[in-house]
């Protein structure tokens, strides 16, 4: 009898699913019978690291330069229970480092233990190090410039610096001992005619002029500040100061000549733009005894920031002492000014005595004692009750050309 389609249809789709069932029953028998908890199996570990720290390196001396945190894989065979879960931190990898005699590059044998299972290959075997001593090195930073010049005549160069002066090397020594100098470059395209700082890479260059480019080569400072000072030059006129100048003396009367009047100085434009004259020397009226020393020299000083072009030296200064002479007085007339209103000042010091007039030689013949005053001046002191000393100046503001030698004080009563 024939069956229904549909019915047909039905069995042959229970007879595969029975077919697949019986498939699936031996295949997970397969599987636990060959996956069992005590069967060996082999698994791969990928990414096991390399124990390369070892105190043979650290008696010689060296530093690992090239191959440094090494990855290999390991093979461990065992049962599932023990190397089915593995991972890089249950292997321990080490280099052997006993053929290492000194710096240099190496091939050095692998050795694998762990306490799962038995290793029975490390792929790589052998891993390529590179050893060598790292130092530190000090260099001096040279700078290089292309078209540097200032326009002739009005401006000088001064020296031209780097900032930093020096930088740390640090790296392997065979790295280190290829290096000559450090350098900073700039380019120029006009004449300058103010300072300038530049900033500029810092190139390290072997004996052949030849950078020098290393992973391994480490420095302090990767830049440099290139200063290029740049001064403007002037002859400027020499004048002589004075201190010490009594009240009222006719300084325009005082004769002298200078060795040289004018002097070529340079300095950057901030500071030759302010500057209209340069003081030659100082002379102080209180130790100017022309009866005594009619030539004086002073050695040219300047400020910080100037050059002397022409490196002169000393100044000379000669006075005309002709119809010059010297006496002695007692001085008694003392005057004090500029005192608070509020107390009483009370010269205590009568007189000064065998004080010596230097001036013009008929003035000598007439002045008298009454004709100085000796000036005691309160406006730049803090003034207190008591007995104290304080200096005097000496004057003769309407006489002319006199004025009294050495420095004097006089003893003040405050009320």
């Amino acid at each position: 009898m024939k069956l229904p389609a549909k019915r047909t249809s039905l069995l042959k789709k229970a007879s595969g699913t029975a077919v697949l069932s019986f498939l699936a029953a031996v295949l997970a028998w397969f599987v636990v019978i060959n996956t069992g908890p005590d069967q060996e199996r082999v698994v791969t570990v990928k990414n096991v690291p390399v124990t390369t720290s070892t105190t043979a390196l650290t008696s010689l001396g060296l530093n690992i330069i090239e191959g440094a945190d090494p990855r290999v894989s390991v093979q461990v065979k065992g049962r599932v229970i023990e190397v089915g879960n593995l991972v890089p931190e249950d292997i321990q990898v080490t280099a052997s480092f006993a053929d290492i005699a000194g710096a240099g590059t190496y091939d050095l044998k692998l050795y694998a233990t762990t306490s799962n299972g038995t290793v029975v290959g490390i792929s790589p075997e052998t891993i390529t190090m590179t050893f060598d001593r790292e130092l530190n090195r000090e260099l001096p930073v040279t700078v290089d410039i292309n078209g540097l010049s200032v326009p002739e005549n009005d401006y000088i160069l001064g020296s031209v610096a780097a900032t930093p002066a020096t930088i740390m090397v640090r790296g392997p020594e065979r790295e280190l001992n290829r290096i000559s100098r450090a350098v900073v470059h700039a380019e120029l395209e006009e004449p300058l005619t103010r300072s300038q700082v530049i900033s500029s890479a810092i190139t390290l260059l072997d004996s052949d002029e030849n950078p020098i480019t290393s992973d391994h080569v480490t420095t302090d400072f990767s830049e440099a500040d290139i200063t290029i000072p740049v001064k403007r030059k002037v002859e400027l006129p020499l004048r002589l100061s004075f201190i010490n100048v009594p009240d009222g003396f006719p300084l325009e009367e005082l004769d002298y000549t200078m060795s040289n009047k004018t002097i070529v100085v340079a300095a950057q434009e901030r500071s030759i733009s302010k500057t209209t004259e340069i003081t030659a020397g100082v002379i102080d009226f209180a130790q100017l005894d022309l009866t005594e020393q009619s030539t004086y020299t002073f050695q040219v000083r300047l400020a910080e920031d100037f050059v002397n072009v022409e490196n002169m030296e000393n100044i000379v200064v000669e006075f005309d002492t002709e119809g010059l002479a010297s006496t002695y007085l007692n001085l008694s007339e003392f005057y004090v000014v500029n005192a608070p209103g509020d107390y009483t000042i009370t010269p205590m010091t009568q007189t000064l005595y065998n004080v010596k007039i230097v001036g013009d030689e008929k003035l000598l013949k007439t002045i008298k004692s009454g004709d100085f005053m000796v000036t005691i001046d309160l406006s730049d002191r803090d003034v207190e009750l008591g007995q104290y000393e304080v200096p005097v100046s000496i004057s003769a503001p309407t006489q002319g050309m006199v004025w009294a030698l050495g420095a004097y004080t006089a003893v003040i009563n405050v009320q």
